[in-house]
């Protein structure tokens, strides 16, 4: 069975199992659900110092944009978005920390130190992927 190529799938508001532009089915395999997100959870477990409370979150945040959203990151260079949100969550940790100063405390908190690492290190690997 073939399904959609469109460079920019639509979702059909009758038949969302099938694009809107072109009138073919989807491929699921490659549409962002429950399921794709659980199986890409799933890997990301396996990684060292990760904890649950992310993939709550994620399925939160994705589920909320699953409406308004759509199809668009079928479409977009979402590592380019991944690098903008990885500089917000590093400058969070920065701003996080001027609060601490702001209530007395100097020295910047480890755990802060640890996220902005974090949000650094995401950066450098969402580059390296557009690089490829």
């Amino acid at each position: 069975m073939s399904h959609c190529r469109c460079e920019r799938p639509s979702l059909n508001d009758r038949r969302p199992d099938f694009c809107r532009r072109c009138g073919v089915k989807h491929n699921r395999r490659i549409l962002s659900s429950d399921t794709t997100l659980a199986e890409f959870q799933a890997e990301v477990a396996k990684l060292p110092g990760v904890t649950p409370g992310i993939f709550t979150d994620s399925f939160r945040r994705e589920r909320a944009g699953r409406v308004e959203f759509g199809l668009k990151y079928l479409g977009r260079d979402n590592c380019a978005e991944g690098l903008e949100e990885a500089a917000d969550g590093f400058n969070y940790a920065c701003f996080a920390w001027l609060n601490d100063r702001r209530a007395g405390t100097e020295a910047i908190d480890p755990e802060l130190l640890t996220a902005a690492h974090h949000f650094a290190l995401a950066h450098a690997a969402l580059e390296r992927k557009r690089r490829q």
